[in-house]
């Protein structure tokens, strides 16, 4: 493969580099999907048991051990953690590449009868102050899990999991190389299951040739990247780097402890999809569904709709009723029966004129922001402070669906997914999308490939 290099011009410049990856070995572990994991937040602890049960060395050890009442400061899902990577490392179950490379990953699933695929390079990315302008954070942070996650990476001094980054290339250069990649023999081929239990079928591409890599770094030095998933975790190694320079007197920039291994996805990927990711909502107060339409009908349009009472009939139709290509809000509400309620935002412009006049016209047209402030908090009286506590986000339609008919929770709201124009243009005026909110798929599962930073 010929590969012409070109420099880049941007100011600001996403540096990348190649890495010496640990992976399972095949001589150990025969079958890869026994030890690969979902994503962190994703696993129940009904599935966190089932992965334990399926290998002494799955990498949920790693990044979500159990925890014991018996924990101490020297004896938890840390430390632990730590000793799982270095006594797995030690025997050879873990074992690193010989030479640096910028690795080629793939994951295809099926959903709904059409193939998704979510094609990414996985490179060291340097790390960069939030407000910098080329690594763009999408969400707000989540706290409670950053002092976790912080824990992690301390004891462990290893990027566990990628995160994921969305790119906008405007020449397609990248993507066409993808595309000439893949017509080559991945060097890892398995499957895996996804939190839901769908088949997801993974490759991955060693890239080595110095031209190609050369020809990859050059060309993201003018890109932006849109971080999907991994906000935690990306300021969790924000931290880490901090602390580690404070305390480095010969800091020169180059240590391992400023760059964390990442999964740059290509936004023109036909298949990548934004999912949406939905609401279950436990009210404070006792549910009134009286209460919730009117309530509701100061700024939605609000209509019953009556359906056949199987659970994938009433899920179907809720998401076929709310899908749209108009610039409107469309959400549906699920309270039990055989009905739902089909909600549509009938003055596009309140949110910006009476309840974010500082925040973008963009922020202010996200469905999540309409649910949240005119339904959440104006009519249950669920503000920030108790956000956490009452309201339960999930991508899970029968997540949502079961914990209503369980009485989990009072009722579910069902969101169409946030369109990637939405992202880059909230992202590009230094906002952020609210928690939880934005969920590109596939998501990389762990223990594909460990970043150590040493």
């Amino acid at each position: 493969m010929v590969i012409d290099v070109k420099k880049g011009n941007g100011v600001s410049m996403a540096k990348i580099k190649p890495f010496r990856g640990y992976r399972y070995s095949p001589e150990k572990i025969a079958n890869l999907s026994s030890v690969v994991s979902p994503p962190y937040y994703n696993i129940s602890d009904e599935d966190k048991d089932a992965l334990y049960e399926k290998s002494e060395y799955n990498s949920v050890r790693l990044f979500s051990g159990r925890k014991s009442d018996a924990d101490t400061d020297n004896d938890n899902v840390f430390t632990r953690a730590k000793s799982y990577l270095d006594t797995w490392i030690d025997e050879g179950i873990l074992v690193r590449d010989d030479e640096p490379v910028i690795y080629m990953y793939e994951q295809t699933i099926s959903m709904g009868g059409t193939l998704y695929s979510n094609t990414s390079f996985v490179a060291l990315v340097e790390l960069e102050e939030i407000g910098s302008g080329v690594i763009v954070p999408c969400e707000k942070l989540h706290e409670v899990s950053l002092s976790d996650r912080y824990e992690l990476l301390a004891a462990t001094n290893a990027d566990i999991s990628m995160i994921n980054c969305l790119y906008m290339e405007q020449e397609r250069d990248l993507y066409n190389l993808m595309n000439e990649l893949r017509e080559e023999k991945a060097d890892v081929e398995f499957s895996s299951k996804d939190d839901a239990g769908e088949v997801v079928e993974e490759k991955l591409w060693k890239i080595s040739y110095k031209p190609t890599i050369d020809f990859i770094i050059e060309h993201f030095k003018d890109i932006s990247l849109y971080i999907t998933d991994g906000q935690t975790r990306y300021e969790t190694c924000l931290k880490y780097r901090n602390y580690m320079k404070a305390n480095n007197p010969n800091h020169t920039g180059n240590e391992p402890y400023n760059y964390m291994m990442m999964s740059l996805s290509n936004s023109n990927s036909d298949g990548l999809v934004s999912l949406p990711v939905h609401r279950k909502v436990k009210t404070p107060r006792n549910f009134s569904e009286a209460h919730f339409i009117a309530g509701s009908q100061d700024h939605f349009k609000v209509e019953k709709i009556i359906v056949d009472s199987s659970e994938e009939s009433i899920v179907n139709t809720m998401v076929k009723q709310i899908a749209t290509v108009k610039a409107e809000t469309r959400i549906a509400a699920y309270c039990g029966g055989d009905y739902f309620y089909r909600m549509v935002l009938q003055d596009s412009d309140y949110i910006k004129k009476e309840v974010y006049p500082e925040m973008s016209k963009e922020y202010c047209k996200l469905d999540i922001v309409a649910l949240n402030k005119l339904v959440l908090e104006d009519v249950f009286r669920i503000d920030e402070e108790k956000y956490e506590e009452y309201v339960y986000p999930t991508r899970s339609y029968k997540s949502c669906y079961s914990s209503v008919n369980e009485g989990e929770t009072d009722i579910m709201f069902i969101l169409n997914p946030v369109r990637v124009e939405q992202i880059k243009n909230i992202t590009a005026v230094g906002e952020r999308l609210p928690e939880m909110t934005v969920s590109v798929y596939p998501k990389p599962s762990v223990g594909v490939i460990i970043n150590v930073k040493d």
